[in-house]
C-alpha cells in the first residue's frame, strides 16, 4: 500500500498536529515493512528553511514531495487545472489528511484525522472568523473522505453529536509519547537547563498555546494564592502566544507576580523534556482537549501532573493525574498546593502518572492507523 500523507504540520514545530505527523511517520514505516509513504509537502511560507532545517525520516520508503506553491491556492487552482495532491506526489492507494486543509484528491479515497471541535462557536475558544472558517474547513472535509481518525473516545463522541456522523466511520487511535519525554532523568543537564533559562526551583510548569481553553487566567489566579503560603516556588509558561493570549499577561500584570511569573515560548522537545523533569508541578487545568498531549508528557517524565476532571483529559490520565474542576479557581488552587507541599501525596501521583503513560505509545497508534487505511479497503 502507498499513502500520500499530509506532512506539512511536521514542518512547523511548536504545535500538537506537527508532533503527531512526525512522530506517527517513522512508526507507520516500523510496524509494516511493506508500506510506502509519499509526504506531500506543497506551500510557499518560510518553505526554504523549514525544509532545509527538517530532519526527515531517513527511509527510502517516505519520500518527500512538494512545491513552493501557498497551499490556499491548491483547491482553487484544482478547479480550472484539474491539479490535485496526485499532481505532486504521483500515484497513491489512499491520501491521510492529517491537518485542517482541503487537499484536493482525485480518483482515490481519502482519509482525514480530526482532532477535537474546540472551534465550534459555542465553545468560545476562537475567534467567530476561525469559528466560522474552521467548522466550514471541516464540513468540506467530511464530504470527501471515506474515513475519519480521532484521537480519543471523547473526540469521536463530540464529533458523532457535532456533524451528526456514523459512529462506525471512525476509528480511534491515541497519541503516544515522544522518547524523550520517557527517558530517565540527567539531572546534570536538568540543572543545565534550568540555568540556562534563568529559572529559580522549585517552579510549576504549564506546557502548551497560551489561549482560553487552556485555562491559564485560573491557573495564573490559583499560583497567586500558592505563593501566599508557599513564596519560594515560581511558574513557568512554556508554548506559543495563541488567540487573546494577552489575557493571560495581562492577570499577571493586575495580580502583581511579573517576578514570580516566566514565559518562554516556544521550545524543543529536548529542551522542554528537561524542564518538565525538573518540575515540581506540571499543571495543564484546560478546559477542553481531544486529548491533552501535554498532560501526558508530563506523567511520562515523571512529573506530579495537574489536569482536568472533564473531557478527554479524564480518559487519558486516569489515575495517573490529580484531576481538579477547572471551572473551579479554589480547586486549581488546591490541587496545585497538595502537589507543590505534599511530597507523599505528589510521589505516588507521579509513580501512577508514569506507569500509565508507558501505555501510549506511537507504535500503538501507528497500528491502530494502519488497521484503519485498511478498513478503507474493506481489509
Amino acid at each position: 500500500m502507498t499513502v500520500a500523507l499530509d506532512y506539512r504540520p511536521a514542518l512547523f514545530p511548536g504545535f500538537g498536529i506537527g508532533r503527531y505527523v512526525k512522530n506517527l511517520v517513522p512508526s507507520l514505516l516500523a510496524v509494516d515493512p511493506s508500506l510506502q509513504l509519499k509526504l506531500y509537502g506543497v506551500f510557499w511560507r518560510n518553505r526554504r528553511r523549514l525544509v532545509a532545517d527538517h530532519a526527515f525520516p531517513d527511509d527510502a520508503r517516505a519520500t518527500f514531495h512538494g512545491a513552493p506553491v501557498p497551499a490556499r491556492l491548491i483547491p482553487l487552482l484544482s478547479r480550472v487545472l484539474r491539479v490535485s495532491a496526485r499532481t505532486f506526489t504521483g500515484p497513491f492507494d489512499l491520501f491521510h489528511d492529517t491537518d485542517y486543509a482541503v487537499t484536493p484528491v482525485r480518483g482515490r479515497p481519502r482519509i482525514a484525522t480530526l482532532y477535537d471541535t474546540a472551534y465550534l462557536r459555542d465553545r468560545g475558544f476562537v475567534s467567530e472568523m476561525q469559528s466560522r472558517h474552521m467548522h466550514d474547513v471541516v464540513k468540506r472535509i467530511l464530504r470527501g473522505v471515506s474515513r475519519i481518525i480521532t484521537i480519543s473516545e471523547f473526540a469521536k463522541k463530540d464529533l458523532v453529536e457535532a456533524f451528526d456522523l456514523d459512529p462506525d466511520r471512525i476509528s480511534v487511535t491515541y497519541l503516544g509519547v515522544d522518547p524523550v519525554f520517557l527517558e530517565e532523568p540527567d539531572h546534570d543537564a536538568i540543572d543545565r537547563a534550568v540555568t540556562t533559562y534563568g529559572i529559580t526551583p522549585p517552579y510549576c510548569m504549564y506546557l502548551g498555546t497560551l489561549e482560553p481553553r487552556k485555562n491559564l487566567v485560573r491557573l495564573v489566579r490559583a499560583f497567586a494564592r500558592l505563593l501566599e503560603m508557599a513564596p519560594e516556588h515560581n511558574l513557568v509558561l512554556v508554548g506559543r502566544k495563541g488567540w487573546a493570549h494577552e489575557r493571560v499577561f495581562g492577570v499577571v500584570e493586575e495580580l502583581g507576580i511579573g517576578d514570580k511569573v516566566r514565559w518562554l515560548g516556544h521550545l524543543s522537545d529536548e529542551a522542554a523534556g528537561l524542564l518538565l523533569k525538573g518540575a515540581a508541578v506540571m499543571a495543564y487545568p484546560s478546559l477542553y482537549e481531544g486529548f491533552g498531549l501535554p498532560a501526558l508528557e508530563g506523567m511520562a517524565s515523571g512529573v506530579p501532573v495537574l489536569s482536568s476532571d472533564s473531557h478527554a483529559l479524564r480518559e487519558v490520565c486516569g489515575d495517573g493525574a490529580l484531576l481538579v474542576d477547572p471551572m473551579d479557581e479554589g480547586a486549581i488552587f488546591d490541587g496545585l498546593r497538595t502537589l507543590a507541599l505534599d511530597r507523599g501525596e505528589a510521589n505516588e501521583i507521579a509513580e501512577r502518572g508514569r506507569a500509565r503513560a508507558q501505555s501510549f505509545t506511537w507504535d500503538a497508534c501507528a497500528r491502530a492507523t494502519l488497521a484503519a487505511y485498511r478498513t478503507v479497503f474493506g481489509d
